[in-house]
Formats: structure tokens, sequence, C-alpha cells
């Protein structure tokens, strides 16, 4: 018996294939290990009930017990109908959608992003992003991995963790249908694919809304180098944008060391 009705998954979702394990080391590994099976199958779905070693950006890995949501999604990039430009900005509208899935459960409490797609519920963090592109038989793929700590607890999690990190379970006391949220989670997640495609701005304007770093004077770190400034919000480009000692300057890629 699964942890999940994988019946309606494919019923109720745009998902065609979902390939399940109880246990997985990492869903975006195996994801990358069949994706020359997966990919004709798209949007294809791995889904575990329990992720053993995932990853999260760099070098970063992501805890995760028994009860949190852990899978990765296999699309063809061609299919999001994307000019290329705004292809980067995927990550960022899977943040968005993981974040208006939360927010719509939780409606009492504040949830935020921190760029480039942390999701966090009162400043602590609940979810992991990994999105990756690959090629396979000459074809873009994207394998978008997400991990939400939903019916599981930080308490018992490496304490250096525990105090970063919590979960819908944490905050709530409530435990949550799996599949339910799944199923809502690919649903914002197509809606924000939407919107990119369509309404870039209104997107945009959404992820800004919902910034916890606006105004707050922070330092990005990426190969060795720092960027401190206040964060004046996120551009066109995916780029946050730091008022520095220097001027304005935008910053691409990296990861936001204090804030």
């Amino acid at each position: 018996m699964t942890s999940f009705d994988l019946s309606r998954i494919t019923q109720e979702t745009s998902v065609n294939h979902v390939e399940y394990h109880e246990t997985l080391d990492s869903t975006n590994k195996l994801a990358a290990e069949l994706l020359p099976d997966l990919l004709p199958l798209r949007p294809a779905l791995v889904l575990t009930a329990s992720q053993t070693a995932g990853r999260g950006r760099g070098t970063n890995a992501w805890w995760a017990k028994s009860g949190a949501l852990t899978f990765s999604l296999v699309v063809n990039a061609n299919d999001l109908e994307l000019p290329p430009e705004r292809l980067p900005l995927i990550s960022l509208a899977v943040g968005l959608a993981v974040k208006n899935t939360i927010a719509e459960m939780l409606p009492q409490r504040q949830v935020s992003i921190k760029w480039p797609n942390d999701v966090l519920i009162n400043e602590r963090k609940v979810c992991g992003i990994l999105v990756e592109q690959r090629i396979s038989a000459n074809q873009a793929a994207l394998i978008i991995g997400i991990g939400v700590n939903v019916n599981n607890s930080m308490t018992s999690a490496p304490e250096d963790m525990s105090r970063r990190a919590t979960s819908i379970f944490d905050v709530s006391g409530d435990t949550h249908d799996m599949t339910t949220v799944l199923i809502s989670l690919l649903s914002q997640l197509d809606k924000a694919v939407s919107d990119l495609r369509h309404r870039p701005m209104m997107l945009l304007a959404q992820l800004n809304a919902c910034n916890i770093l606006n105004g707050r004077t922070i330092t990005i770190s990426l190969s060795g180098s720092e960027q401190t400034g206040e964060c004046k919000g996120v551009d066109e480009d995916g780029a946050i944008v730091l008022a520095t000692d220097h001027g304005i300057q935008r910053v691409l890629a990296g990861t936001v060391s204090k804030w």
C-alpha cells in the first residue's frame, strides 16, 4: 500500500505517469537516471514517501523524514513555451507555486519567499527546491525537485536545522492528506508557469510582494566573493537588486548568507 493515491494524481493533474517508490535516496537522481524513459511520458512524476539523501542547491543536502512531500517533476523545456531568456525564471515560479500552496493551507501565518526560491513560514524554511536542466535524445528537459515539510516534525531534526526550519505540522498541529497537498501544488505550479508565459510582470509583482528580503541589508555569497546592500526586490531577469555603497548592483546567482 502506498502513501499516495496514484490514480488521483494522474486523473486530477496534468501528470501522465507516476514513478513511485516507497523509499528513495533522491527523486532528482532517479529522475535523471530514468530520463530517457520518463521524457516521452512527460509530464512525469518521480515520487517517494521517504527520501534519504535529497540534494539542495550547490553542495547542500535536504534533510527529510517520513511525512515530508518529496518529488521531482520531469518536463520537456519546449512544452513550457517560454522564451529562452525567461526559462531561468522557472525556479522562481516554482517557489511562488509552493508559497501559494502553503499560504492556502495556513491562511493565518506569514508565508514568504527568500530569493531565489526558499519558502519560509514565520521566517523558517519549510521547502527545498532544486531545478536541473538536462539533455536527453537531443531534447531539453527540466527536472523540478521539490521537498516540502508537511506532516514531519523538525523536533527530530539535527539541532542546527531545527532552529532554521519548520514544517506545516509544527506550525499548525494538523496532519494533511499528502495526495491532496501534492495535487494542489501541481495545480499551483501549472498556474505559475502559465503566468510566467503570459503575464511575467504579474508573476514578478507577486514574487516581490512576498519577498522577505525587501528593505533588508543582505549579503550574497558566490564563488568566494560577497556583495552586501539593501534589497530592492527582484527584477524581470530574476536578479536580486541591491543598493550598495557603489550604487545599484544586480545579482543573478548566489546564496543569501546574511539577512
